[in-house]
């Protein structure tokens, strides 16, 4: 965590209008409190505050945390094998990333606004006459936003410490990290209070109880992957009323079973008919989208923006607002993606040359963009990427895209609950698991549907490669290799150290971490579009993926070793709070 000053200046972030300064509110005077008692009349004034936690708190996680978590995954790729996604790629980042810092501290801006929000404003717009029912909705936004944040928190540093009184951190600074499990307690906890006091519709871009519940779907089953390792406690368990860790799997399936049926059957959201239409300006906000961004398109103040649009293949696709990106999607993702053969899923993902965009480039003499043939050897990166001011209506300007950053979407729902009701088996037939899947599977050859087969079994590992092509670059693959360690770990230590391929040469989990490709279809038609690929770069060193936790450890303790579970913990919040090198504490529920 940052000292004293830092926080105030993270508070400052919140946006506060009702107050004169950040600082003096900090120091609780009677004057400001005065101020603050004055504040939250109406359900409009607490509703303007909770609109901050949709933009603000994102803009740098959205880029500085999809660099660690595609880059860790494997999903993306660039030249040389020295720099940060290459470093992250091969496991051998280290505590003075700039990309650490910014993601932790990121995810705490948003915990410390929400917490404001659930303890103080809430309470006193109700005080002040405000519709209790439409207050504890504007805390349902708040629970959704600081449960989201811990996920992610537990998710890349495993035992971070739980902060829900802001106050009472600025007066100690020095705190030890709380237990995973309790992270995953606590948001499990957040996420349903939201879903109790969230309506079920709302305004465009304001998450509902039903993005509660998707989002508490995946984090019940995060914790059914914990359990169906074995690795809950005895205290745990006993809380959560089951005997074992098996009953508690089970519970947490059929928990988060439950909450995707919620979604898919009661709400309405639903999802686009071409993958491509997700990812365009146009339809921000669409029915697919629980949770997204709220980046504000035209807007050129810092915080509002989202910059993704420097993914680009050059400046030709975006009026030069960006020039071309050096951030490649991986060797084994495209292979996946091309493999599949689904049309609209490979053009909205990946920039593949000799494809025609008629939606970018309008500004250009031939009024689209085609990508060329024989420019670059690798693909850049499509998602995200939404063109040029014209193309965008105006909304994509110098530095900010305009998009607003899908973070939860229908689809996963659809996998979630196939995944949900396979449980702890290792595949499923199960009808409505493979009705939800194929939607997903369908959706993706809407360019194509010829090609399109149904599957009438799915397989554990079917769901993970389903996974990482319909998500990616929406930073949960890294996460999905997360929770397949919690239960086997031998399968993910060798996925990712590429051991998989040794044992079985047609496997389609390899993991060839920062090796160099070509693919070109225009210019290699007689090898279906592969050069020479994939081939290793000058200066590689294999990447070493370890887990090992001493017994009676734990994973951030001297003598411990897991870069699976664990990130290192940014190196200036250990400077500032040498405690988060302990032993992680029970928090006190």
């Amino acid at each position: 965590m940052k000292n004293k000053n830092i926080l105030i200046t993270l508070l400052c972030t919140l946006g506060l209008t009702f107050f004169s300064g950040c600082k003096k509110y900090l120091e609780v005077h009677s004057d400001t409190q005065k101020q603050v008692s004055n504040s939250f009349k109406t359900i409009e004034d607490l509703r303007a505050t909770t609109a901050f936690l949709y933009a603000t708190p994102w803009n740098k996680f959205n880029d500085y945390a999809r660099t660690i978590t595609e880059g860790r995954a494997n999903n993306v790729y660039v030249d040389g094998v020295t720099g940060t996604i290459s470093a992250l790629a091969l496991f051998a980042e280290n505590s003075n990333f700039n990309e650490l810092f910014q993601t932790w501290g990121s995810l705490y801006v948003a915990v410390t606004q929400a917490d404001y929000i659930i303890n103080d404003y809430v309470p006193l717009s109700i005080t002040n006459g405000v519709d209790a029912t439409r207050a504890k909705g504007c805390e349902g936004e708040a629970r959704f936003i600081r449960g989201y944040s811990y996920w992610y928190l537990a998710m890349l540093w495993h035992d971070v410490p739980i902060i829900d009184d802001p106050r009472q951190y600025v007066l100690n600074t020095l705190v030890p990290p709380n237990s995973f499990e309790d992270v995953l307690q606590y948001a499990i906890n957040d996420l349903t209070i939201a879903a109790q006091t969230l309506p079920a519709t709302d305004s465009k871009g304001r998450v509902t109880k039903y993005s509660a519940e998707a989002m508490l779907a995946r984090v019940l089953l995060t914790g059914a992957d914990y359990a169906m390792g074995g690795r809950f406690s005895s205290d745990y368990l006993k809380r959560n009323g089951a005997s074992s860790n098996a009953e508690m799997a089970q519970k947490y399936f059929d928990l988060a079973k439950q909450a995707c049926l919620d979604v898919i059957n009661l709400s309405s959201y639903r999802m686009l008919d071409n993958y491509e239409d997700i990812w365009k300006v146009q339809t921000n906000n669409n029915a697919e989208v629980l949770f997204g961004y709220q980046f504000l398109p035209g807007a050129a103040d810092y915080g509002l923006g989202n910059v993704l649009n420097n993914l680009s293949f050059n400046g030709d696709v975006t009026g030069n607002l960006t020039g071309g990106s050096n951030v490649f999607i991986s060797y084994d993702l495209l292979r996946l993606l091309v493999q599949d053969g689904a049309q609209s899923r490979l053009r909205g993902n990946v920039f593949i040359p000799g494809q025609n965009y008629a939606y970018l480039g309008t500004q250009l003499a031939a009024g689209s963009f085609t990508v060329p043939s024989n420019s670059k050897t690798k693909c850049n990166i499509k998602k995200f990427v939404v063109g040029s001011n014209k193309d965008t209506d105006g909304a994509a300007v110098a530095g900010n895209s305009g998009l607003v950053s899908p973070a939860l979407r229908m689809s996963e729902v659809y996998l979630m609950y196939a995944e949900a009701i396979m449980g702890t088996g290792t595949q499923t037939s199960d009808a409505t698991a493979l009705e939800n899947f194929n939607k997903v599977r369908k959706r993706a050859f809407y360019l194509n549907p010829t090609a399109y087969q149904a599957y009438t079994l799915v397989t554990r590992n079917d769901l993970l490669l389903e996974r990482r092509k319909e998500l990616f670059y929406e930073m949960t693959y890294w996460p999905d290799l997360v929770r397949r360690s919690f239960y086997d770990m031998d399968w993910t230590l060798n996925f990712l150290n590429n051991k998989l391929k040794d044992s079985d040469p047609t496997t389609n989990f390899t993991n060839y971490a920062s090796y160099s490709y070509t693919y070109d279809p225009p210019r290699f038609p007689n090898t279906a579009g592969w050069d020479n690929s994939p081939r290793v770069q000058a200066g590689y060193i294999s990447q070493q993926v370890v887990h090992n936790l001493p017994a009676g450890s734990y994973v951030h303790a001297i003598g411990s070793k897991s870069n699976i579970w664990a990130l290192p913990y940014p190196a200036a919040e250990i400077n500032s709070d040498p405690n988060l090198n302990g032993a992680p504490v029970p928090y006190k529920f």
